[in-house]
């Protein structure tokens, strides 16, 4: 039995969600179900979780918007994902996110909590791009993400989201 979290990438109004990007990261995740053999539990931010819907895929678990309208940081993803896993006994997880630098920033944060990472659909994944009317700057192209991640090492991100 495998995990697999879905982060999405850039944010646009509710009523635009799924964005381009989500809508490629769920298309990710469908190509991986139906080349998967064995049980996969899927924990989808609600942005790409609203597309997988649309199509069938129920995840086990969607990761909602904060009620106080605060940032859903990828953070805040995985921690409700590594309960559901340590509680279905799942210690390898497939990663759908961005390959540009997000991916390896989950890896980073799954890894460090002491689960290991299923690399056998990384080629489903595709290329997600990014999305120039995201409601996030640091979304609408490679070279803001940059700055962003360069931010988020100083931990300075937050003071920049708003």
């Amino acid at each position: 039995m495998l995990g697999m979290v879905v982060c999405s990438f850039a944010l646009r109004e509710d009523s635009q969600e799924p964005n381009p990007c989500n809508i490629r990261l769920a298309e990710a995740v469908e190509r991986i179900l139906e080349k998967a053999t064995e049980e996969i539990h899927i924990v989808s931010q609600w942005e790409v979780a609203k597309k997988l819907k649309s199509d069938g895929v129920n995840p086990t678990l969607v990761v909602e918007p904060f009620l106080d309208g605060s940032y859903l940081d990828t953070k805040d993803v995985w921690a409700e994902a590594k309960v559901m896993f340590a509680l279905l006994d799942i210690t390898e997880v497939i990663i759908v996110a961005n390959p540009f630098i997000h991916g390896f920033y989950v890896e980073r944060m799954i890894k460090e909590d002491g689960f290991e990472v299923c690399h056998k659909y990384d080629t489903e994944i595709g290329r997600i791009g990014f999305d120039p009317e995201s409601l996030q700057w640091w979304t609408r192209g490679p070279t803001r993400f940059l700055l962003y991640v360069g931010l988020s090492a100083l931990g300075l991100a937050k003071y920049f989201r708003g």
